[in-house]
C-alpha cells in the first residue's frame, strides 16, 4: 500500500537551512561562546560562596499591596484553618496571592514553614521561580525545583520547592517524608484541576499542614461529583473559598475593557454532508451503548466508551470503537473547515490594517491544523511563529522569546499556551477551534486580557474572536454557562458570518444554559415531570436492594423511599443526582436521540452517609450476639469493617456464592469440593441461610463478610445479619480453573 502523501509541502530549502545554521552560530557566539571569542581573559576573583541565610521574616510581595479581593480571600483562607481553593480568572493575580498567604503563614504561624508548589508545566515552574526571586527576599539557594532535570528537595536550608506535577506525583510524598517537614508544609496546587486525575492525585499522600488550590476553573468536567467541593481535589485541598471571575476583574479595573465576538461559520455542502453522516452514526452508537453502561461507571460518556473500545473485543467493543472513531472524525472535520481558515486570515488582515504593530494569539485544538495555518500565514508574509508540545524545547523557547520581544507578532498555539505561559500584552486573541471544555475557553480568554498601553500612553483594549461551526455540536458549549455573567454583560457580541459577506449580528448566543436549581420553583415540580433546570448535584447510584451509595462507596442510611422512587422513574436501578441546596432528586432518561431530565422527588433532609445504625447497639460483642441471631435480624454493629464485599449469591446449581475477579468470577467451594472441609461447610451454611431469606421474601444478591466473620447484607441503607462463619470461604487459586467451583 502506497504511503499517503502529506497534504502540504514544507517550503524549507538548502539556502534557508544555511541561513538558519549561520544565525544559530551567531547566536551561540553572542551568548555561550562570547567570552571565548570576545573576551579571552579569565576571572579569578570569584568570591567564596557563603552559606545562604534564611530570613526569619519573609517578604514575598515586596512593593505590592494586595487588592481588596485578595485581602478578603486571604481572610477566608485563614478562617478555614489554612485550607481552601481560590477560583480566580487567569491573569487575576493568583501567584502573588499565594505568595502573600505563604508570607503571612511564615511570619505569623510557623517560623519553620516549608512551601511546596505543584504546577502542571515546566514553564510554570520557572515562572514561579522567577516571581519568588523578583518579589521576595529569599536567597535563590533556598528555592528549589523538581522536574525538567532539576532534582532538588528540602535539604540544605531549602524552604521552597517548586515541582512539576508529573514529578510531584511520584516523588513529593517521599521527599516530604524523608525531610520530615510534613508538619510545617504548605502545599500550593496551581491549576489544581490538573491534580484531579487519579494518577496525579498521588501528591496528596504527602503530609501537610496547609493547603491552597489555585485555578480559573477548578471544577473538572469529567467529574461526576456535586461539584468541586465534593471532588477528590476539593476534599484534599479545600473547598472553594473565594471566586473572582472575568466580570469581577473588569469591574475592579484589573483587566482592560474588552469585546468578545462569537462568529458562527457555515460548512461547505460537502462538509455538511459528511458531518450529518457522522452525526447519525454517532447517535446510533450512543443509543446502543447506553443500555450496556453499568450504573456504577464513572466519568463522562466518551471516556467510558473509549475504555470499552480498548478492552472489549465483542460486539459492544466494536460499537464503542465506531463511536470513538466517528467522534474523532467529526471533530477533525470541524477543525479543518475551510471557513475557519478564511476567517482567521481576514481577521488578522483587518487588525493589521488598523494597527501594524498588533500582537495576536491564535488558539487551536489540533497540532496539524496549527502547522497548516502557520504555513498559510507565513506564505502571506506575516510575522508568525508556531508553538506546540511536539516542537523541540530549544525551538519553543526561542519562539516564545521572539514573541515576547515583538519580533514575531503572531503566535499560533495548540493548547500549550492555555496554561503555563506568561504572555505579554496582546491586542487580539482568536480562538480558532477549541474543545467543548468551558474551562479551556475561559483560560484562553484570560491569556489575552492584560492591561497595557500604547506608545502614546493610552490604555488599549483587547478584542477576542471566537470561531465555531454553525448548527453543529460546537454550539453546545453556549448551553453550559452564561457567557454574559462570566465575562461581563456588555462584552459579548454574536454573529453569523459566511465569509463572502459582512458578519450579520444576532440577538444572542446559539444556545443558553438551563436554570440552576435555585432558579427553579419547587412548587411547580411534579414527580415524573420534565425538570426544566440543569442536571446538577451529587451523583449517586441505587441498586435492586434499595441501597444508595456515592462515588466513594459510602452507603446512605434509610434509602427505601428515594431508591424506590428512582427505580420507578428510571425503570430500573442506576445513577441519579441530588441537587445540593434544594435537594431535588433527578434522573436522566434516554428519549429518541437525546437525554431528558426528570424530577423524581424533593428530599426533606439530606441523605446521611454516616455509619451509625438505627437499632440500639448491643451490650455484647459481635461473637456473643451472633449466637442468638437469626438470618434477617438488623445488625447492631453498623458498618463493622468489611473484608470482602465482592460476593454474590446466584441461584444456579442449587445456589452458589460467586466472587468477582479480574477477567471473570470464581465460586466458593462447598464441602464436597473444598480442601478445607470447615470452609466448605461454611459455604453450604451461607447458601442455606440466604435461601431461607429468599423463601421469606428477602431478595438478596450481594453479600459482605466483615472482620467478625459475619455474612451480612444491605437493604435500603441498613445492615442485616445472614449468618456467622467459622473458617470463611475457600475459592480456587487463580491458576486453578478461575471460574470453576
Amino acid at each position: 500500500m502506497a504511503k499517503k502523501k502529506d497534504k502540504f509541502e514544507i517550503p524549507f530549502h538548502s539556502t534557508e537551512r544555511l541561513m538558519l545554521h549561520q544565525l544559530r552560530l551567531l547566536e551561540w557566539m553572542a551568548t555561550t561562546g562570547r567570552k571565548r571569542f570576545v573576551d579571552d581573559e579569565t576571572d579569578d576573583t570569584d568570591e567564596e560562596k557563603k552559606p545562604s541565610i534564611v530570613p526569619e521574616e519573609w517578604e514575598l510581595t515586596r512593593g505590592i499591596d494586595p487588592y481588596d479581593w485578595q485581602q478578603k480571600c486571604i481572610a477566608n483562607w485563614f478562617a478555614n484553618d489554612g485550607h481552601g481553593t481560590v477560583k480566580v480568572v487567569t491573569g487575576g493575580g493568583k501567584t502573588l496571592l499565594a505568595m502573600a498567604i505563604a508570607e503571612r503563614v511564615q511570619n505569623e504561624k510557623d517560623r519553620d514553614l516549608r512551601l511546596a508548589i505543584v504546577v502542571p508545566t515546566i514553564v510554570l515552574m520557572h515562572q514561579w521561580y522567577d516571581a519568588l526571586l523578583e518579589h521576595g527576599n529569599l536567597p535563590k539557594e533556598t528555592i528549589g525545583r523538581l522536574g525538567d532535570n532539576y532534582k532538588d528537595d528540602f535539604g540544605n536550608d531549602r524552604r521552597v520547592l517548586i515541582t512539576v506535577l508529573a514529578s510531584a506525583r511520584t516523588q513529593l510524598p517521599r521527599v516530604v517524608k524523608k525531610s520530615k517537614v510534613g508538619k510545617h508544609l504548605m502545599l500550593v496546587a496551581d491549576e489544581c484541576h490538573r491534580a484531579g486525575a487519579k494518577e496525579m492525585s498521588r501528591i496528596f499522600k504527602a503530609e501537610r499542614r496547609w493547603s491552597l488550590g489555585l485555578s480559573a476553573t477548578p471544577e473538572r468536567e469529567d467529574d461526576d461529583d456535586a461539584g468541586y467541593d465534593e471532588s477528590l481535589v476539593g476534599k484534599e485541598v479545600g473547598p472553594i473559598i473565594y471566586e473572582f471571575n472575568l466580570a469581577d476583574a473588569l469591574r475592579e479595573g484589573l483587566v482592560p475593557k474588552f469585546t468578545i465576538n462569537h462568529y458562527g461559520l457555515p460548512m461547505k455542502p460537502d462538509e455538511r454532508t459528511k458531518y450529518e453522516a457522522l452525526s447519525r452514526s454517532i447517535t446510533d452508537s450512543m443509543s446502543k451503548l447506553r443500555s450496556h453502561r453499568d450504573g456504577r461507571s464513572s466519568g463522562d460518556f466518551f471516556s467510558w466508551a473509549r475504555n470499552v473500545a480498548s478492552r472489549n473485543k465483542g460486539e459492544i467493543g466494536a460499537i464503542a470503537m465506531r463511536f470513538v472513531s466517528d467522534t474523532s472524525k467529526r471533530r477533525e472535520l470541524l477543525n479543518h473547515m475551510d471557513a475557519r481558515h478564511d476567517a482567521v486570515q481576514k481577521l488578522i488582515e483587518q487588525e493589521f490594517a488598523v494597527n501594524k504593530d498588533a500582537r495576536v494569539i491564535l488558539f487551536h485544538e489540533s497540532i496539524n491544523e496549527v502547522m497548516h495555518l502557520y504555513l498559510r500565514l507565513r506564505e502571506l508574509g506575516l510575522p508568525v511563529i508556531a508553538e506546540h508540545s511536539e516542537l523541540p524545547g530549544s525551538i519553543r523557547e526561542t519562539g516564545l522569546e521572539l514573541f515576547r520581544r515583538g519580533t514575531a507578532q503572531i503566535i499560533m498555539s495548540a493548547r500549550s499556551l492555555i496554561e503555563g505561559f506568561n504572555v505579554p500584552a496582546v491586542d487580539v486573541g482568536i480562538i480558532v477551534a477549541s474543545s467543548g471544555s468551558v474551562r479551556q475557553r475561559i483560560q484562553s480568554l484570560g491569556r489575552v486580557l492584560r492591561r497595557h498601553r500604547g506608545k502614546d500612553g493610552e490604555e488599549k483594549t483587547s478584542c477576542i474572536h471566537v470561531l465555531y461551526a454553525e448548527d453543529s455540536s460546537e454550539e453546545h458549549i453556549y448551553g453550559k454557562v452564561s457567557w454574559d455573567e462570566t465575562t461581563g454583560v456588555e462584552q459579548n457580541r454574536y454573529w453569523l458570518w459566511d465569509i463572502q459577506n459582512e458578519p450579520a449580528e444576532q440577538d444572542g448566543p446559539p444556545q443558553t444554559p438551563l436554570p440552576t436549581e435555585m432558579q427553579v420553583d419547587a412548587k411547580l415540580l411534579e414527580p415524573g415531570s420534565v425538570y426544566p433546570g440543569q442536571y446538577e448535584g451529587i451523583e449517586l447510584s441505587c441498586d435492586t436492594q434499595m441501597n444508595v451509595r456515592n462515588n466513594e462507596d459510602q452507603y446512605a442510611r434509610d434509602t427505601r423511599a428515594v431508591a424506590d422512587a428512582v427505580i420507578r422513574a428510571k425503570g430500573g436501578p442506576g445513577k441519579f443526582k441530588v441537587t445540593p441546596k434544594q435537594r431535588f432528586v433527578l434522573v436522566r432518561i434516554p428519549v429518541n436521540d437525546d437525554w431528558e431530565t426528570k424530577f423524581v422527588m424533593q428530599l426533606e433532609e439530606p441523605l446521611r452517609f454516616d455509619s451509625a445504625p438505627d437499632v440500639s447497639a448491643s451490650n455484647v460483642g459481635p461473637e456473643e450476639w451472633a449466637k442468638d441471631a437469626a438470618p434477617g435480624d438488623a445488625y447492631p454493629f453498623g458498618d463493622f469493617p468489611t473484608v470482602d464485599d465482592e460476593l454474590r449469591f446466584k441461584r444456579k446449581s442449587g445456589g452458589i456464592i460467586s466472587k468477582k475477579v479480574k477477567g471473570g468470577e470464581m465460586y466458593a467451594r462447598n464441602r464436597e469440593r473444598a480442601a478445607n472441609k470447615e470452609k466448605g461447610s461454611d459455604a453450604d451454611y451461607l447458601v442455606a441461610s440466604v435461601q431461607a431469606l429468599h423463601n421469606g421474601g428477602r431478595a438478596i444478591s450481594k453479600i459482605e463478610i466483615n472482620k467478625a466473620n459475619h455474612a451480612v447484607f444491605r437493604e435500603a441503607g441498613n445492615v442485616f445479619f445472614i449468618c456467622a462463619l467459622k473458617a470463611g470461604l475457600e475459592f480456587p487459586e487463580r491458576d486453578d480453573g478461575g471460574s470453576k467451583s
